[in-house]
């Protein structure tokens, strides 16, 4: 199993997505299979916003069975206790996933939840903790080892848009110290609030993979704006899809992540390219990035 860290061509390229909202993934599939070659991993979220989907180790088993792409998969505290997610990270290492990052998860919807209550038996530490553990062989269940250890790479997320930053710094520090190797970020849209925290994560010896999300048309430009409190300091950015149609906002997005992207590419472990309006602005934004460099 290959360390998801490790790329000799430069910057990583990971592709952020969902799993399927139903039982058919074949046309997801079918999308990924454009970037078999020209990704270094599919990176799953886990139920983001509180929206149930597949289960992403179902989906993770999917991908590596049919398209060969390494995985990495979000583990959220959010929505299970201690045993459950200590059974999936089990499943995970049986499945040879390649990377774990542990997170706290989103809030949860205050409509269309069905009346779900958040579990937090574990925080982001705990879980990593527990992670690290497991690639030792402690399950914790009475110390019971396991003959074939999991050789993850073990990361958790961050926020250089959090108007607090010392806040985020102290988090992030922590994180180091409950044994994360890196840090996928929220959206950057500038090249300043990247280096800003790439700078800090490099204190505590954390490498960065940089969060950058296309933003298909000026209604998901609202949305993003008005509803995602974790952007609330990356604002500004959203007004520029102001009055533009869908194919002229298409093009002004890619045209922006590329520069962006282009201006961190010697600085930052790599990038996660997020699939916030749907997978196919997502996949054309790696593949263009491929073909620039």
């Amino acid at each position: 199993m290959s360390d998801l860290l490790e790329n000799p061509r430069g910057p990583l390229l990971w592709l952020e997505v969902a799993p399927p909202r139903g039982l058919n993934a074949e046309s997801l599939l079918t999308r990924l299979g454009a970037l078999r070659g020209q990704v270094d991993a599919i990176n799953l979220v886990d139920n983001a916003l509180g929206r149930v989907k597949m289960s992403p180790l179902v989906f993770a088993a999917m991908i590596k069975q049919r398209l060969q792409i390494p995985v990495a998969i979000n583990v959220s505290c959010r929505d299970r206790n201690r045993f459950a997610l200590l059974s999936d990270l089990i499943g995970a290492a049986a499945l040879g996933i390649e990377a774990v990052v542990a997170l706290q998860g989103d809030k949860l919807p205050p409509d269309g939840s069905a009346g779900a209550r958040p579990v937090h038996d574990l925080d982001t530490f705990g879980l990593l903790r527990m992670i690290v553990n497991l690639t030792r062989g402690d399950t914790g269940e009475g110390k019971r080892l396991l003959q074939t250890l999991p050789k993850w790479t073990i990361g958790a997320v961050g926020n250089p848009n959090r108007p607090d930053i010392a806040r985020e710094f102290d988090l992030m520090r922590r994180k180091a110290a409950a044994g994360a190797r890196f840090v996928v970020t929220q959206p950057v849209f500038d090249p300043d609030t990247a280096r800003r925290f790439v700078a800090e994560a490099h204190r505590h010896g954390l490498k960065v993979i940089v969060g950058i999300l296309p933003v298909k048309r000026e209604a998901m430009a609202v949305y993003m704006k008005e509803k995602i409190k974790d952007l609330s300091g990356a604002a500004q950015h959203f007004d520029r899809y102001a009055g533009m149609t869908e194919a002229v906002a298409r093009q002004a997005s890619i045209a922006h992540n590329l520069e962006l992207m282009d201006a961190l590419a010697g600085e930052v472990a790599g990038f996660n390219i997020m699939s916030g309006g749907g997978p196919s602005l997502a996949i054309e934004l790696a593949l263009a990035w491929r073909r620039h460099r």
